[in-house]
């Protein structure tokens, strides 16, 4: 079963902050590094600033530590039969670990994939996203995704001055989305009474629906006040929405995407959590790596912090330790 999250002591260190780069071949047999050690990571999806971010953090680990990472990841979110191929293909080739971020769709069929690894001896650890319904996996290594959401929506009350119209678009319907939409919610409801949501609308993580969403949210509420995405496609859909119609709304989101720090510096975002993602992608090679040399995680939850940013704060050195420097 998921196991919850626990707020550990680990910081991810310096090496953790992340920049980008492009998508590799699916997972299969190849050199092992110095170490004779193969690692097979099967992203959530592989065509986003954020998962390259996660990628280069994970090669990072896998160059100091000497083993071969292998990257593979749908071109979308939304292609939970392709990941579950990719996953399969990846235990099929028989690496040393195993990362896996499942999307949504593939969370219910997961546990028979990850027993087959655990039957072949490779260890899974989940990266980003929790695996649902299954204990396979020896560590998940994640941001915490309802405080994340509760932050937001701290941020958001005291932007909007604890009272109007606030909107939602999630990048899902379950996973890191629900935990983020469902803490910014939980947190509004108990803590600002002087604020009405509207219902959550689905983005699926895709820019044109979610700026067709937003285009609908504004269109029937023009005396929206704050206006909420759990992603980078959301945010930045609806930070392009809100502009286009000239309303004034604190918009706020997650991640930090470069649109999404270029949309800030303009003033059209803002501000932002921001996940860590190097870190999840370098903590994860980590993790494995010692777990195929037989040292278990002594945490099975390991959480990496968020920031908060702002256009005034991008050079603070807390927040350059997790965006990495702005241009």
């Amino acid at each position: 079963m998921k196991r919850p999250l626990i707020t550990t002591a680990l910081l991810l260190a310096a090496a953790l902050a992340a920049g980008g780069c492009q998508s590799a071949a699916p997972a299969g047999p190849s050199d092992s590094g110095e170490s004779g050690i193969r690692i097979v990571l099967v992203a959530k999806a592989d065509a986003s600033d954020y998962w390259t971010a996660v990628k280069e953090g994970a090669e990072k680990a896998g160059k100091e530590l000497g083993a071969t990472v292998e990257w593979v990841g749908p071109a979308t979110e939304t292609e939970p039969d392709k990941q579950l191929q990719q996953l399969d293909a990846a235990i099929n080739s028989k690496p040393a670990g195993i990362g896996f971020a499942p999307q949504d769709g593939a969370q219910d069929q997961a546990d028979t994939y990850l027993r087959k690894a655990k039957d072949a001896g490779i260890p899974v650890v989940a990266f980003d996203t929790p695996i649902e319904n299954s204990d396979i996996q020896i560590a998940t290594i994640a941001s915490n995704n309802r405080q994340i959401g509760a932050d937001a929506a701290q941020k958001m009350s005291e932007l909007i001055g604890g009272a109007g119209t606030v909107g939602i678009i999630a990048h899902g319907e379950v996973g890191t989305a629900a935990d983020r939409r469902d803490g910014f919610i939980d947190w509004m409801q108990a803590n600002a009474p002087g604020v009405t949501l509207l219902p959550a609308q689905n983005g699926n993580s895709d820019q044109a629906e979610s700026r067709s969403k937003a285009q609908s949210v504004l269109a029937a509420n023009p005396g929206l006040v704050g206006f909420f995405g759990t992603d980078d496609d959301s945010v930045i859909a609806i930070a392009d929405e809100v502009a286009a119609k000239g309303i004034q709304a604190v918009v706020i989101g997650v991640d930090a995407s470069p649109d999404q720090l270029r949309l800030t510096k303009e003033g059209k975002i803002t501000g932002g959590m921001a996940q860590n993602p190097g870190g999840i992608g370098y903590q994860a090679v980590k993790v494995l790596f010692e777990a195929a040399q037989g040292t278990m995680p002594a945490a099975a939850n390991i959480v990496s912090p968020a920031v908060w940013y702002t256009a005034d704060n991008l050079a603070d050195p807390d927040v350059v330790a997790v965006i990495g420097e702005s241009e």
